[in-house]
């Protein structure tokens, strides 16, 4: 006969959410004896605040915001049962983040560019992945886009160094068209502006700017913008590879 009672009994253990017990329960690393005070406190607080939409966490330079983040990450991972990812700057802290998880036994998975798949561990929320800010900030992400089929659904994304994310992002869905690279498609891309440059009495500079006679930066009209986005968009794509150019094209400061 089977004991249902010892059967219950010996369920295991539901996962800890509070980083100061995760961390109890993982093997640490020789040299390793407790946490710095400020990422004690640190954590404390964040754990408190933890249902918060966004949160910024501050640590001085080797303050250990590595192995908080990857605390962090586990936590979410706990307890929402979704995917979290963990974002860095560049592939060399990926390397390192990936590595300082590996010293605590925290289950941590790369992200792989490419055609492939996303990590199954990471899809079925038993690993975080680590990967760089364009892993995620990309027109074509694996993870999906606004609209798209299937998106990924993450529970929490930690952003490492978030402060220096911003010009990446940027970069990420910025299209550079250049007079040197592609000089038909520049040319009518100025032909398309160069009235409401008139318009706004700035015909000379703009002149000026498209025969490289100056070097400086002048902003498109925002209203010749939204009149022109459509035209915009299909001199972008024409005669473009269909992986070169995806999805909408946005101005937010002109």
């Amino acid at each position: 006969m089977v004991d249902l009672n010892a059967l219950r009994a010996n369920r295991a253990k539901p996962l800890p959410i509070d980083p100061h017990e995760i961390l109890r329960r993982l093997p640490k690393p020789a040299g390793f004896n407790d946490l710095y005070s400020s990422q004690a406190e640190v954590l404390q607080q964040w754990f408190a605040k933890r249902t918060a939409r966004d949160t910024v966490v501050k640590l001085h330079t080797g303050g250990g915001k590595t192995l908080v983040g990857l605390l962090m990450a586990q936590s979410s991972l706990n307890e929402l049962k979704q995917p979290v990812l963990y974002l860095a700057p560049t592939v060399q802290l990926v390397e390192q983040t990936l590595e300082r998880a590996a010293q605590f036994g925290i289950p941590a998975v790369k992200y792989e560019s490419g055609a492939g798949p996303l990590n199954d561990d990471f899809a079925n929320a038993k690993a975080i992945m680590v990967g760089t800010y364009k892993a995620l900030f990309h027109g074509r992400s694996k993870f999906g886009l606004e609209g798209s089929a299937n998106p990924v659904m993450a529970g929490a994304i930690i952003l490492d160094d978030a402060h220096s994310s911003f010009p990446l992002v940027r970069e990420s869905f910025t299209l550079d068209v250049s007079a040197r690279n592609d000089n038909e498609r520049y040319r009518a891309l100025c032909d398309l502006f160069r009235q409401a440059f008139r318009d706004v009495g700035k015909a000379g500079t703009f002149d000026d700017i498209v025969s490289g006679g100056e070097s400086s930066v002048v902003e498109v009209p925002y209203n010749a913008w939204r009149e022109r986005i459509q035209a915009v968009e299909q001199l972008l794509r024409q005669d473009l590879d269909p992986f070169t150019y995806h999805g909408r094209l946005f101005a937010t400061s002109f």
